[in-house]
């Protein structure tokens, strides 16, 4: 790998891990309306952003979604030898979001379904699933005495 592609690949995934950090919120009773895809356990996931890619899988364990992402640069094995990937690993509850955005402008959430059954994923403008995002946030208000 040359010197030059290290601090992309990293620069990149900070921007991922800082989106996660961020963006996994805690889980909530209410149901997703999410109008992505559901995926079952081990069903591979595979998605393109400008030019990374995404793919993964997650299992069911301990009633919880255990999800793997690799992502890495799209590269044409012709031209160049492959970069390194990075490997995302989350544990989500049933109801919560992980978002992983993109700077070349799509954005891709990945929620715990019921039971941690099926992972969905939705893929589209930032905007939009941060908000999706934030209707999954539990109502945490303080009510009075």
């Amino acid at each position: 790998m040359s010197s030059r592609t290290v601090p992309i690949v990293s620069a990149f995934a900070g921007t991922i891990a800082m989106s996660l950090w961020i963006g996994v919120p805690s889980a909530s009773g209410a149901s997703l309306d999410v109008d992505g895809v559901r995926y079952l356990p081990t069903q591979n996931v595979s998605y393109e952003f400008g030019s990374k890619s995404v793919s993964g899988y997650f299992v069911q364990e301990a009633a919880t979604c255990v999800v793997t992402l690799m992502i890495s640069e799209k590269s044409n094995p012709d031209l160049s030898p492959p970069l390194s990937s990075v490997r995302v690993r989350l544990t989500l509850d049933p109801g919560q979001i992980a978002g992983l955005d993109s700077e070349e402008g799509r954005s891709l959430n990945v929620a715990c379904g019921k039971g941690a059954t099926t992972l969905l994923v939705d893929v589209g403008e930032r905007d939009k699933l941060v908000a999706l995002q934030k209707l999954a946030l539990p109502n945490t208000v303080a009510k009075a005495p």
